[in-house]
């Protein structure tokens, strides 16, 4: 089947999205001239290309560089594959002839009609996203090679559809690594429909035009199955892709050009008038048997055209978005409990081990609950249990179980604008923003935020030790000298010892008396500087930093006066309801009662004095109401005693006489 040959291969030339090989086969050396090529959505290896050989204009060239070569060098009729030498010192790799032998299975479970033949002007670029689930059998454990192979593919796939200018890129990939999500026996088309049914569950978060299913399977009796013609329909956007043992790569890539030609509307070529300028048209069956260039045929050009301009293909020429209404859709098993679950213990294997929860996401007998802050073993916290501690003693506030749910009330914090760390700074969002406090946690006891006169030389020079911000396209902002506290953060450094506990590039300035220092963690341009000084910290008398702006105290809207809408005993929160110390009842503060304080907001549960002494009238009138009658009827139990002793000893004497 394959034909083994040595070469050394030699790059002369390199641009930033060009690159050229020379490589000789068999004694003749061939002239590779590649672009780029993108297939994954995510940031990437630049190290896929496709291109040509030179002198042979009919050829394809799909390879790989991300460790040394591999991919795919079609001539008209012939195909070569490529891969390294392993543990070659000399940059060696291996090619050989791919002959691509007979499949026993027929193409696809689904007899499909040819498509109308209208042309259509004009040349628009699409983009295609798929998603990818490979099930457990596929698989192997290895998913690094799977993987390779799977962006491979695709490489192959694209080099294909390259003249309709549509470019394929992998969205998503998933492994299922112990079970299948689904049952894949049966023919191709029945796991095509269980594959539909569960994509419309369980991948509705992740955005894709088409979703492929690929199963391993010994000898089918079709090698794939997919709806003609209704990519952009979302329940029908789907495929199956059955693999052999004896399939190479390249047959494979070409059993999924053909089920993705079929999704946009283009139908075989074997009963029809077709040309193509390849030694064999993709879309016919013979296809998966031959080695060399395949393209597709003027009749799948045409088709493609008219699929375009009945608006089938909509969806190819935006990125796929998620509606609302899938947005909102429930997904049992992935651990997030939403409407219409009790419960979500995750996958099979972690719900088999959950004590409260069924893989159903219902509760089992006796569970109270499945998940929360407030559930314990199945059953609900005991009310006024604290569900989650403070993140911050001065400026964040506590909430507690109320007893009868498994989830902890909304985070509460104390209403931005109030005084902190001994009134020199503000909280905001649930922080005491204090510079230093954030500059002893960095550099260590004894640093400080710096002076005035440190901001101004370091937050001045607008680089990346001193700026007010960092746009991706405009780089460094510039610090007005109102806003130049509201930039990078600078500290006092205290110690004589060089500051080594971070990895980051450091700067030290002297200002009169003072060593400020400033650092820079050397993250990319699009993420933003975390040393940066925080929203809300004071930037001066009455002023604290808004958008790295130094603005006015009252931006912040604080609008509370504790010692009167508390009473003394209270802070506001930030729904500005006070939230009182312990001792002290909400919704004032101004009785003495919970033991935790609190407020109306944070999930206690208690009566004031005014619900007590109402309580305690009920239960007088109630039993002022109830005494009399429990009286009564004891007396007149007692007669009725009597009545019947009386009667019983009458009809005694009647017997004796």
């Amino acid at each position: 089947m394959f034909m083994f040959n040595k070469c050394r291969i030699m790059c002369f030339a390199k641009y930033c999205d060009q690159v050229s090989y020379v490589i000789t086969i068999e004694g003749t050396p061939y002239t590779l001239h590649l672009k780029q090529q993108m297939i994954l959505t995510d940031k990437q290896d630049d190290c896929y290309y496709q291109g040509y050989i030179a002198g042979f204009p009919n050829s394809l060239v799909t390879l790989s560089t991300c460790s040394g070569l591999r991919g795919l060098l079609q001539f008209e009729n012939t195909s070569y594959g490529i891969e390294p030498l392993d543990s070659s010192p000399g940059f060696e790799h291996i090619i050989y002839q791919i002959k691509n032998e007979n499949i026993q299975s027929p193409l696809f479970a689904n007899n499909y009609t040819d498509i109308g033949r209208e042309k259509v002007t004009g040349k628009v670029s699409y983009k295609l996203h798929i998603d990818i689930e490979v099930s457990a059998a596929f698989y192997h454990n290895d998913k690094n090679l799977i993987t390779q192979k799977i962006v491979q593919l695709l490489g192959f796939v694209n080099s294909m559809f390259t003249p309709l200018n549509i470019t394929i890129v992998l969205s998503s990939l998933e492994f299922w690594t112990d079970n299948n999500k689904i049952r894949t026996t049966g023919e191709a088309d029945e796991i095509l429909q269980r594959f539909l049914q569960w994509k419309e569950s369980y991948l509705v978060l992740r955005p894709h035009d088409m979703a492929y299913l690929f199963v391993y399977r010994d000898h089918p009796n079709y090698v794939g199955a997919t709806f003609a013609g209704r990519i952009c329909l979302q329940n029908y956007a789907g495929g199956v892709a059955l693999y052999q043992r004896a399939v190479t790569l390249e047959t494979f890539s070409v059993i999924i050009a053909q089920l993705l030609g079929l999704s946009l509307g283009i139908a075989y070529d074997d009963s029809r008038d077709c040309q193509c300028l390849g030694y064999t048209c993709i879309m016919h069956t013979k296809a998966v048997h031959s080695s060399g260039v395949k393209a597709f045929s003027s009749c799948s050009i045409r088709d493609f055209r008219s699929f375009i301009k009945h608006r089938g293909g909509d969806c190819l020429s935006n990125r796929p978005y998620l509606n609302t209404s899938y947005k909102r859709a429930s997904v049992c098993g992935n651990r997030i409990v939403e409407r219409g679950e009790q419960c979500d213990c995750g996958s099979a294997q972690e719900c088999a081990k959950d004590k409260c929860c069924t893989n159903k996401c219902r509760l089992k007998p006796r569970a109270k609950c499945g998940t929360g802050l407030c559930c314990q073993n199945c059953k609900f916290k005991a009310k006024n249990k604290k569900c989650r501690p403070r993140a911050d003693s001065q400026c964040d506030l506590s909430e507690y179980c109320n007893g009868s749910s498994a989830f902890c009330p909304t985070d509460l914090y104390v209403q931005n604008g109030h005084r902190c760390e001994h009134n020199t700074a503000y909280c905001y969002k649930g922080r005491c923003q204090s510079p230093d406090i954030e500059c002893q946690r960095i550099y260590g006891k004894g640093s400080k935020n710096a002076p005035l006169a440190c901001y101004e030389e370091i937050n001045s020079q607008t680089d990346r030790f001193g700026h007010c911000g960092n746009d991706p396209k405009k780089g460094f902002q510039t610090c007005s000298w109102m806003d130049v506290t509201c930039g990078k953060l600078v500290c006092t450094y205290p110690s004589r010892i060089p500051f080594t506990k971070e990895k980051a590039a450091i700067i030290y300035a002297q200002v009169r008396e003072h060593v400020c220092i400033s650092l820079d963690y050397m993250k990319p341009p699009t993420e933003k500087d975390p040393l940066l000084v925080k929203e809300g910290t004071k930037c001066g008398p009455g002023k604290v930093c808004i958008n790295r702006t130094c603005q006015f105290y009252a931006v912040l809207g604080y609008d509370c006066n504790p010692q009167v809408k508390c009473n003394g005993h209270g802070v506001c929160n930030n729904k500005k309801h006070c939230h009182c110390n312990p001792g002290w009842n909400p919704p004032d503060c101004a009785t003495n009662g919970s033991p935790v304080g609190g407020s109306i907001d944070s999930g206690l549960r208690f009566l004031d004095s005014a619900s007590q002494d109402t309580l305690k009238n009920w239960l007088l009138l109630s039993f002022c109401l109830f005494l009399p009658v429990l009286v009564g009827s004891i007396i007149m139990i007692a007669k009725w005693n009597d009545l019947s002793r009386f009667c019983s000893k009458e009809e005694d004497s009647q017997a004796d006489e």
